[in-house]
Formats: structure tokens, sequence, C-alpha cells
């Protein structure tokens, strides 16, 4: 039997922010998309954290364990864009959003949760990145998704993780 104590808020943040902004330095993104990766580790910490703490498994909700693995799954999505594709703060703001309803949302069951969830990645936007939306701008009106298949004839290693407008 092997135990591992959980990972410190510390630790996670500094691994996540070297993965993060080595890969928005290295693919050469605008400095300002760069200058918010912290702002993106913690907002992703934050929502791993409280969901994790409030959203529990019960009997019709077993699969409601998050771990870290679910964190890493956030960054691995916003890590296949492309600096073409993330030009300016907001789209990679709408980038995580998608991301983190693509790992947490898409997981819950009910209304009553996805509402909380939405309630705080709104609370979320305005904490980490300063940005009004409210959500019926970002869950409602104009739907967030980024895929990598909108363009025929291109080949699997040439395709760009893209919003679909």
């Amino acid at each position: 039997m092997m135990c591992l104590p959980p990972t410190q808020e510390e630790s996670l943040n500094q691994i996540f922010k070297s993965i993060l902004s080595g890969f928005l330095k290295g693919y050469t993104f605008k400095g300002e998309v760069a200058a918010i990766a912290d702002n993106v580790v913690a907002a992703t910490l934050d929502i791993y954290n409280k969901i994790s703490v409030e959203l529990l498994p019960t009997p019709a909700k077993s699969h409601y364990t998050f771990n870290l693995r679910d964190v890493s799954k956030v960054f691995q999505g916003i890590l296949l864009t492309k600096p073409v594709c993330v030009q300016n703060t907001d789209s990679m703001v709408r980038l995580w959003i998608h991301e983190t309803c693509r790992v947490f949302y898409d997981r819950l069951v009910n209304d009553e949760d996805r509402t909380w969830f939405k309630n705080n990645v709104v609370t979320l936007l305005f904490l980490h990145f300063k940005v009004d939306w409210t959500a019926k701008d970002v869950f409602e009106d104009n739907p967030i998704i980024f895929a990598d298949f909108m363009k025929k004839g291109v080949e699997m290693d040439q395709r760009t993780y893209e919003e679909v407008l």
C-alpha cells in the first residue's frame, strides 16, 4: 500500500505556471497573452478546489471525484492552441472557459450543479481576469467552443485548435 499526501497549493502553482509560461513563451504568443499565464493557473486551481470541496460524490453522482488529472486536462487542452488562434487576452480567457467546461462542467448531472459551476466561473472571470462577463454572455448568448476539425483537407499535424465562431 502506498499513501501520498496531497500536493500543496504552492507546488501546484509552480508546476502549472512553469508548464503554461514555458509553452506561451516558447511559441511566442503575444506578451499580453503570456502575461496572464499566472491568472489562468490561479483560476484553474480555484475552480478545481471549489468543485472538489463543494460537489462531492453521492450515489447518484459517483463520478464526482475530481483530482489533479482533471487540472492537467485543462492545461493539456490549452496547450493545443497556437499563437495565430489566441491573439489577445479575451481569446485566452475564452479558451480557459472552454477547457474548464470540457473537463468539469460536462460531468455535471443536474441543473443545480451546472448553475453553481456557471456562477463560480463568472466570479473567477472577474476575480482573476478583471472581465465583467455574465453567465448569460458566456454560456447562453455566444457559447464558447474550440475545435481542431473546422478546416477541410488539413492534415492531422497541421490542424489548429481554434474557436468555432
